[in-house]
């Protein structure tokens, strides 16, 4: 399979910032799978997580919960404003 050249930064954050929020969600779903989590609904989830809010994701492993929110990088800034912990993933093609 041949490859096209690959975009340059700025490039690829232009196309990063332009992918929709519903495409970025399924990478995010697609990796924690490849990574041996089963995506799970809301409805199926906890009380204590259905008590935190809307997480755009719920995953679980062995018995530990991941809970994510799926942002475009040029997005973040309103919670490193708000002093929010983060744990940045990327790269989750």
């Amino acid at each position: 399979m041949k490859y096209g050249k690959l975009p340059d930064v700025k490039e690829a954050f232009k196309i990063y910032r332009e992918t929709p929020h519903g495409d970025l969600e399924e990478k995010a779903k697609s990796k924690l799978r490849r990574m041996g989590h089963k995506i799970i609904s809301r409805e199926d989830a906890p009380e204590w997580i259905k008590r935190t809010g809307s997480p755009d994701i719920i995953a679980v492993k062995d018995e530990e919960y991941v809970l994510a929110e799926v942002k475009p990088s040029h997005r973040l800034w309103r919670y490193s404003q708000a002093k929010a912990q983060l744990i940045l993933v990327t790269n989750v093609e």
